[in-house]
Order: structure tokens, then sequence, then C-alpha cells
């Protein structure tokens, strides 16, 4: 090979090289977008092309395409919210590519083929010299890597408000209303109006750290670029999958998240509509438009009750009857149909009363929709909408399936927008949930958000022992807050246990 000639190839690739590096370092920093890299590369090789020789023609190819992929890799990991940190500079360890013994020999004239450098698979490479007659078969790398554990198509981020924190401050503190005396009533022109009260405790919910590393070795990464691409993004995968466990079923010790499954507050709509709400004493019963009705006191204000559940009473005009809500100590009752006039019980201290929900057994030979149609409407009880419901993908295709005495499909489950939707609000799938579990609630702002203290993160380390066994480690790691700010905005339970509630006797 002509020195000159050689000497011009080899700046010509360290250039290229400089130049890459030069573009992923730039994403890396934030710098420079994907379509900015994009362009960047494909002008770099294009300029590469237009001098290189036929022989160097296939190699910048085969980089281009390399570099490209792993462009897009950070484009999908930044849309996941992963971002790359400057430790240990990553364009070091893409230089790595192109240190290989080959491509050396190659660059020092020793053999006339480089191979494909980027991953190094050199199955063109049978011989170091010009004259070897033998045969040499070495398989074809392809670049994949394959697995039977893919990810996930959702994760709980996903439908969560995904907020970004401030480093200053690592716990979220917020005030939550405890007990609630609303007492509002008519008075005369000069009467004195009723007190009204609340009380509130701070609630702050503290950083967690959550995060994962797997070593590898340098010969790898530099002879398998794919790999390191499979790497990168297995390994925030393994971090969301933890991070979806604890918004869902952390149990809130040591450093575990507080998940909403878990949260003292949430519970399933059949117990809601089963147990009893509240139960106490009478403090009077009064009549009430002239007779025609009831107006009970409590012993106390009772802010859990809410319009059209269901309040049972002992002793006079005993009976259950539906509530009419005027205060937090005060109900009204219609009882003119079956008692009579009523009259005045000034002291109804001995007369007691239980408070259920009104879906409890209410609907006759209930299916899936009617289940479902009634969760939401419990939830509503509470002034809370619930925007979605997530289920597994086996309990939606099971509502689905469900078909009429001839065999027909109901069609329980509607499709908008090409999105699957039940009783009007969409349906989310998820392998997270167990099947015939169900998960309501509000994901909006308004029933608890996930904060990004720190984003998820992937960063190259290596120390003293990894110097000295030729490995790497990569560590993905992020740092999250997780408020529940209003655990009565969700609930979680059994389709089958809410079915039997609510079916009528």
């Amino acid at each position: 090979m002509d020195e000159n000639l050689k000497k011009e190839q080899e700046q010509f690739m360290t250039a290229l090289e400089k130049k890459m590096n030069e573009v992923i370092d730039a994403r890396l920093s934030g710098q420079m977008t994907t379509e900015q890299a994009t362009d960047m590369i494909s002008k770099s090789v294009s300029d590469a092309l237009a001098k290189a020789d036929e022989q160097h023609k296939q190699d910048i190819s085969e980089l281009e395409k390399s570099m490209s992929a792993l462009n897009d890799k950070l484009a999908k990991l930044e849309q996941k919210g992963v971002g790359m940190t400057p430790a240990n500079r990553f364009d070091e360890r893409l230089k790595e590519m192109f240190e290989s013994e080959k491509y050396k020999d190659y660059m020092n004239g020793l053999t006339r083929k480089s191979g494909k450098f980027d991953n190094f698979s050199l199955k063109d490479i049978v011989s170091l010299t010009d004259n070897y007659t033998g045969e040499i078969l070495i398989s074809e790398q392809q670049k994949r890597v394959v697995s039977q554990f893919g990810p996930k198509k959702l994760h709980m981020r996903d439908i969560l408000p995904v907020l970004q924190g401030d480093p200053e401050f690592p716990n979220l503190t917020y005030a939550e209303i405890t007990d609630l005396d609303r007492n509002a009533r008519y008075v005369t022109e000069n009467g004195r109006l009723p007190a009204s009260s609340f009380d509130v405790k701070e609630v702050t919910v503290p950083t967690k750290r959550l995060g994962t590393y797997i070593r590898l070795s340098k010969r790898m990464l530099k002879s398998r670029v794919y790999v390191r691409s499979y790497v990168l993004a297995m390994l925030p995968e393994a971090v969301l999958m933890a991070e979806d466990a604890g918004i869902l079923f952390g149990d809130g010790n040591g450093e575990q998240l507080e998940g909403i499954a878990n949260k003292s507050g949430v519970l399933p709509v059949e117990d809601i509509i089963t147990e009893t709400i509240v139960s106490g004493k009478l403090a009077s019963i009064k009549a009430y438009n002239g007779g025609k009705d009831a107006l009970l006191e409590f012993d106390g204000p009772y802010a859990a009750i809410l319009d059209g559940m269901r309040i049972t009473i002992t002793g006079d005009y005993a009976g259950t009857y539906d509530v009419i809500k005027k205060n937090d100590r005060q109900v009204i009752i219609k009882v003119s149909d079956t008692e009579g006039k009523v009259s005045d019980v000034e002291d109804a201290s001995a007369v007691t009363f239980t408070v259920n929900h009104g879906a409890f057994k209410s609907i006759e030979a209930p299916n899936s929709l009617d289940v479902v149609k009634t969760a939401f409407a419990v939830m509503n009880y509470a002034q809370y909408n619930p925007t979605a419901i997530v289920m597994n993908p086996i309990t939606v295709n099971a509502i689905e399936s469900e078909k009429d005495t001839t065999g027909r499909n109901l069609g329980l489950v509607m499709l908008q927008n090409g999105a699957k939707t039940i009783a009007g609000r969409p349906i989310i799938e998820y392998t997270g949930i167990p099947a015939g579990k169900y998960l309501i609630g509000d994901f909006s702002i308004n029933g608890c958000s996930l904060v990004d203290y720190t984003k998820l993160s992937l960063e190259w380390a290596d120390d003293v022992e990894d110097k000295l066994t030729n490995t790497i480690h990569l560590i993905a790691q992020e740092e999250i807050i997780f408020p529940v700010y209003n655990p009565w905005a969700f609930a979680y339970g059994d389709i089958a246990a809410l079915k039997e509630a609510i079916t009528a006797e």
C-alpha cells in the first residue's frame, strides 16, 4: 500500500470518527435535537462517501446505520423521560468501537480488509496475507438481540401527571383536611349564625431513590454496538417496571413508595356499598315540611354522609330511608307515606342510626357494564369524577366476550376514536393489574401526581477494579416523589365481588 495513500486513509477515517463522536456528544449534552443529529450524520456520511474509495464506502454505510440507530434509541429514551448524565463522557465509550486490533491492523497495512468496523463482524476476513488458499467458515452476525422478555407497552407514568421537582426541596408537603363540620343553617334576621369548623394536618412525602446497574465487558461493547443499544433500552425498562409496582402496590415501609392500592382511604367499591359508612346516635327528631317529613339531627358532625345514601334508624319512626342532606349535622327523611304526620321528638338520645350506600343489592342480574357503571356512580358520590378504569387485558377480553342468552356479544366495550371505552370512559389495559381486578379513579392532577425529583438517567462508570478486569458499569437510577393527594378519588377492588354486592336478591 502506498504510504501517502495509507496516511490519507487514516486521516480520513479519524476525521469521520471524530465528527460522529461530536454529534453524539452534542445529543447527550442537549445541544442538538434528534432531527439535527440525523441531518448532521447524513451530511457527514454524504461528504465522506464523496471522498472515499470503493473499499471504504461499505464501511461508512455500516457506520451510518449504527450511528443512526443509536441516535433513534436516544430519542426514544428521551421520550420516556430518560436522560444521559455527562459523567464519564459517552463519546469516549463510542470511541472504543474504533480501537479493535483488526482495525489497527488495517490502518497499519497488515490486511487489505477492515471488515465492518462498527460491530467488528469481520466475516469477510479469512487471512492476513494475499495468498491464503484455505477455507474458514464464520457465522454471519445479525444486528439484533432477541428475548422472550419484551418491554411493557405502557407504564403507570404514561397515564399519570408527571411533574418536574425542584432540586432545592427533596420533600413535598401539602395540607389535608381531617375533620369537617359544615354547619350552615337558616336563621332570623338577627339570629346568631352557627359555627362551622375543620381540622387540618400537614402531609409530607419524601423523595425515594430507585435504580439498578449492570456490569459489562468492554470487549463486548466494542464489538457489539447493537448489544449496547439493547442494554440502553433494557436497563431503564427494569427501573420503570419497579416504579410501576411501587405506584400501584408499594406498602410505604422503609424506602418503598406508598402505592395507590395500599393508601389509607382507597377502598374497594364493593366494601363501600356493603359496609356501614357511619353509625351513631340522634340528638333530635323534628317535624319538617308540615309534618310530612322528619328532620334528623345527629349527636355530632358526619361529613361522610352524602345525598342518596340510605339511613336506618331505630325507635321512633324506625325504618330505612333515603338521605337528603342539609348539612353535616342534619338530614331530611320522608316518612309520611308510611308513618303518618311526624311530631317532634326532642329527646332522641336512645335512637341509633346507621348509614349505608344506596347501591347495595340495587340491580337485577347485572352484567359487567352494570358493575363498572355502578363503580363510577359510587365514586361520583364523593364528587370525584373517575377519568378512566385500569384493567388487565384478560379482564377486558372477558368483558368483550360476554353474550346474551342467544349467544350474541353484548358489545359492552366500545371503540371511540380508536380507543376502548366502557360506560363512556377510557379503558387502560395494563398487565400490572391482576386479572379480575379494577382500578378506577381521577388520574388527573386532582388524584395524584408523579414528581421527578431527578429524571431517570443512564450513567457509564468505572473504577480501579473495572479497569483491572476490562469491564464497565452502566447505572440507571431516578429519584421520585409520589403524593396521592386524594385517596378517596380511587378505588381498587374485585369485579366479581362488586357484581355480587350490587345484585338484587
